[in-house]
């Protein structure tokens, strides 16, 4: 009998035709392969593939989502989670993240899980849709890497990086992750020279990610120079933000589903795209936010899957309880909204998970134990609570809030609440919006403006509006013919609305109603369709200010209003003076033991940002933290200061004769410092 079509949502049965004598033998030998080819791949220098291996392995064995890219998508978020749990085991083992034993462990989990389901690896054909997706996060994320590409040397790509000083403690974070082979809270004090105390218990799941995919990139785990470990950092941070917008515009076209043929995927897919790189979600780069990127397209992916669900209760069991402890350990602040949207979720489709109870119970308990404890961790031995009234104040622009949830209400009020995937949409929206307001009211109890971390609620509720754009499209008439006479298998619907009754079905119902002159009056020719999708993304980029940098989104930058994208483009946020001088002292001054390098400059702040980076890319960030942070930023007070911070030995590099003269009218104050600091002048 013929198997079903790869792209039906309906899976084959598990395949075991083999004998137990037969498949033990090739079991063996697939077992062996496992472990040999992840040895042979790092023997010649292209570990690199493996994780791509992984993936596909892993999409092929699951069994949900109708189309290549669902599936792949599914697959990276397991992935994801699973990489943020086995983290701990990564940081227990004699291995560390070595990519041989790493790799030979996951193709091993693999291997069981065929053997135990009986599964065959098989995958769905791609359809045109999936490259919209694809596109978009390649497009946002090479827009983005636009500076730097364009910067030339070292020098160049560190004055975009020092925009936002945070990209020095992550990359230091990356760094001694590498360095010690786990977590920096399993062994605080092995990556102590190289990591900031402050990061020690800060969720740490794009830094384990960045530095366990690096050491696949590299096959090594042996440290790099400067230029190369800030150039594969800015890679790992811009691939952060482009999986964002992978997940926002693959999350909407999953909500809107039925309602979107090629044309109206392009269109919404292009229209978030602008609406991304002219919203505040570009500072994630020009600020240095890689935790908060994944995190956040974490839980963009939990929406989708909690408002839309895939079909087999197992699949959407694991993904979802992989995609919380993925917050968890990304950036823990959205976990409230997480736990608010599983919960809804569990007790909506309640008669469904009781058919999976073993499998329900096992996902909960890992789950309960794993997603909150960065959490708890932090909690109970750092100042967190007390950090979320830090921080500068936050002024928004409430109007483009306003006008994207009414779009998104019109589209609810139109009919979409008659739909339980919107219904269930419109829950995710009101618990990211409550998320925000509680931050606003809690703020304005203070007295104060609303702070930095309010900032954080306000893009979690940008990025789900986001999402719902879709529903305008439920303002438009269903889409045409060509639209409604699909195959079957290729319908965007999932296997369990396929298996109910077609008045059940979560189509619009409205539409169904209407005679079948009505449902298909949409008949435009196809270029005419593409050139109006066409002209939706220009009137979207016109909105979100990508041609001139005056879109809804724009904000006063140095007494010009402009998008954050618009600003990063121009280089006004660069720093070229600080990154020149970080670059001499690196070549000049190399990386003592014992020693701590402070870079000096009469200018303020650039002494600062200088010795800074300069301590992230000689890997003494942490043993350096002392001489950077709590101090005054302008001279001669910030010298005078260090010295009486940092007990041991001092190098004080200065950037030119006016800098030196700071330095040696210090040491002429305080003869005593002679034994323990010295003097370098740049050249």
């Amino acid at each position: 009998m013929q198997s079903p079509p790869a792209t039906a949502p309906v899976a084959a049965p598990p395949e075991r035709g083999t004998s137990p004598r037969r498949a033990a033998p090739r079991l063996v030998g697939w077992l062996a392969a496992a472990w040999l080819g992840p040895l042979l791949a790092y023997a010649l220098g292209v570990a690199g593939v493996l994780p791509v291996v992984v993936l596909g392995l892993t999409a092929a064995l699951l069994r949900g989502g109708r189309t290549l890219l669902d599936r792949l998508v599914l697959a990276g978020a397991l992935l994801l989670g699973a990489a943020c749990a086995a983290g701990l085991l990564f940081s227990a083992w004699p291995w560390g993240l070595h990519p041989v034993p790493v790799a030979g462990t996951a193709l091993t989990v693999l291997l069981g899980v065929a053997a135990a389901t009986g599964r065959r690896p098989r995958l769905p054909r791609p359809v045109p849709a999936d490259l919209l997706p694809v596109a978009a996060a390649l497009v946002a994320a090479g827009a983005l890497a636009w500076p730097y590409l364009r910067a030339g040397d070292l020098a160049g790509r560190l004055a975009y990086a020092m925009t936002g000083e945070d990209n020095s403690r992550h990359l230091a974070t990356v760094e001694g992750i590498r360095a010690v082979g786990g977590y920096l809270f399993a062994d605080p004090s092995a990556a102590a020279r190289i990591a900031p105390e402050g990061m020690v218990w800060y969720p740490q799941g794009f830094h384990l990610t960045a530095a366990l995919l690096d050491g696949f990139l590299r096959s090594s785990t042996a440290p790099a120079g400067p230029a190369s470990t800030l150039d594969h950092y800015l890679g790992w941070s811009l691939g952060a933000w482009g999986l964002l917008v992978l997940a926002v515009t693959w999350a909407a076209n999953r909500l809107a589903g039925p309602r979107l043929d090629l044309p109206r995927a392009a269109a919404l897919t292009g229209a978030l795209t602008a609406a991304c790189l002219g919203s505040e979600l570009a500072r994630f780069v020009v600020y240095g936010y890689p935790g908060e990127s994944l995190g956040l397209a974490a839980t963009v992916l939990l929406v989708a899957l909690a408002c839309r669900p895939v079909a087999r209760t197992g699949t959407q069991l694991a993904v979802v309880g992989a995609l919380c402890v993925a917050v968890g350990f990304a950036y823990l602040m959205f976990l409230p909204v997480v736990a608010v949207l599983v919960l809804a979720w569990l007790v909506r489709d309640r008669r469904r998970l009781r058919r999976r109870p073993a499998v329900l119970a096992v996902v909960a308990l890992l789950t309960a134990v794993l997603a909150p404890l960065p959490a708890v961790a932090g909690l109970l031995r750092t100042d967190q609570v007390d950090n979320v009234a830090t921080g500068g104040g936050v002024f928004p622009r409430y109007d483009a809030f306003l006008a994207l949830a009414g779009l998104v209400a019109a589209g609810l009020f139109a009919g979409g609440l008659r739909l339980p995937v919107w219904r269930r949409y419109a829950g995710a929206l009101a618990a990211a919006l409550a998320f925000a307001g509680g931050f606003l009211v809690y703020f304005r109890a203070l007295g104060t403006d609303p702070r930095y971390y309010y900032g954080k609620t306000l893009h979690l509720l940008l990025a789900v509006l986001l999402v719902g754009a879709g529903a305008v499209t439920l303002l438009l008439p269903a889409p045409g013919r060509a639209a409604q006479s699909r195959p079957r298998a290729a319908r965007p619907h999932d296997r369990a609305a396929e298996s109910r009754p077609r008045a059940a079905r979560p189509h619009d119902r409205a539409a169904e109603s209407r005679p079948r002159a009505a449902r298909l009056r949409w008949r435009t020719p196809r270029p005419a369709r593409a050139l109006a999708a066409a002209a939706v993304v220009l009137a979207c980029a016109g909105l979100a200010g990508l041609p001139r940098g005056t879109g809804i989104f724009a904000q006063p930058f140095d007494g010009r209003t402009m998008t954050w994208a618009a600003a990063w483009w121009s280089g006004t946020q660069a720093r070229p003076g600080p990154a020149e001088l970080a670059v001499r002292a690196l070549a000049q001054a190399p990386a003592e033991a014992g020693v701590v390098t402070v870079v000096v400059s009469d200018r303020r702040r650039e002494g600062y940002l200088a010795t800074l980076f300069v301590a992230t890319l000689q890997g003494t960030h942490g043993a350096s933290g002392p001489a950077v942070y709590r101090l005054p930023l302008s001279e001669p007070a910030r010298s005078a200061a260090l010295v009486e911070r940092v007990p041991g030995r001092i190098r004080f590099v200065a950037a030119d004769p006016a800098a030196a003269g700071i330095v040696e009218a210090l040491l002429a104050a305080h003869p005593d410092l002679a034994g323990r600091v010295t003097l370098q002048r740049l050249r």
